[in-house]
């Protein structure tokens, strides 16, 4: 388990409380058994290995929620940054994004959440995007990986470190031709559209693009602008 994944998890529990639990769990019928699940997580600071039901539903469903229908948005956004970082821990325990959350999905999670008054928030999640970046294009292979990589730049941006976003944007466009040319994942490539044809898991493609819209490119880095062109030009 690589720390940073540690890290963010140890932060993300050390910021919720037994009644964001009660009060955030998904309404259904599975209700109880969440809250039993995750309250026991929360306290025992245990992170769990397999992705079992009541884990990767509540995950799923609470990515899905909006914040600002809820009374206290960041109170609920704390509470989602602690089942994102779970939803890590779980593809680096070697479960599949497939059963967690898709790779894309989980990874425009961690961005809309981040807190922008935390200088400590932002340098965990770009460790912990760093990381599953290079989980996702190793050992749990995902054809996913590439929405990492593109994370990465985005982080990089927030934190002003304009030479790891340029390094980013090289690096994604090599990410994801390499999706594109490997035996294992290239059959799951749903169009050629650069980055999001690569995975028909499209439905918070418009998050990615308003993010990426936002993108900069200030030293007319080659590959950045390139980046910014690719995914924004439609």
């Amino acid at each position: 388990m690589d720390s940073s994944i540690v890290s963010l998890f140890e932060y993300t529990r050390s910021r919720v409380c037994d009644q964001d639990i009660i009060d955030f769990s998904p309404g259904d019928p599975g209700y109880p058994d969440y809250v039993k699940v995750w309250t026991e997580i929360r306290r025992s600071g245990a992170m769990p290995t397999q992705a079992d039901f009541d884990l990767s539903e509540v995950i799923g469903l609470t990515g899905w929620a909006k914040p600002d229908e809820w009374p206290d948005p960041e109170r609920f956004r704390r509470y989602r940054r602690f089942t994102s970082a779970i939803g890590l821990a779980l593809l680096h325990h070697g479960q599949c994004s497939e059963v967690v959350r898709p790779a894309n999905y989980l990874a425009r999670d961690l961005l809309i959440d981040l807190d922008p008054s935390c200088e400590r928030h932002l340098s965990l999640v770009r460790s912990a995007v760093e990381a599953t970046r290079k989980l996702l294009s190793t050992t749990n292979l995902d054809e996913g990986y590439p929405f990492f990589t593109l994370a990465t730049m985005i982080l990089a941006q927030k934190a002003s470190d304009w030479k790891a976003s340029e390094a980013a944007a090289t690096r994604l466009i090599a990410d994801e031709a390499a999706v594109r040319k490997s035996d294992s994942l290239s059959y799951l490539a749903h169009d050629d559209q650069f980055l999001f044809g690569l995975s028909v898991y499209n439905q918070v493609h418009s998050d990615w693009l308003a993010m990426a819209c936002a993108l900069k490119n200030p030293n007319r880095h080659e590959d950045s602008q390139l980046v910014i062109e690719s995914l924004t030009d439609h």
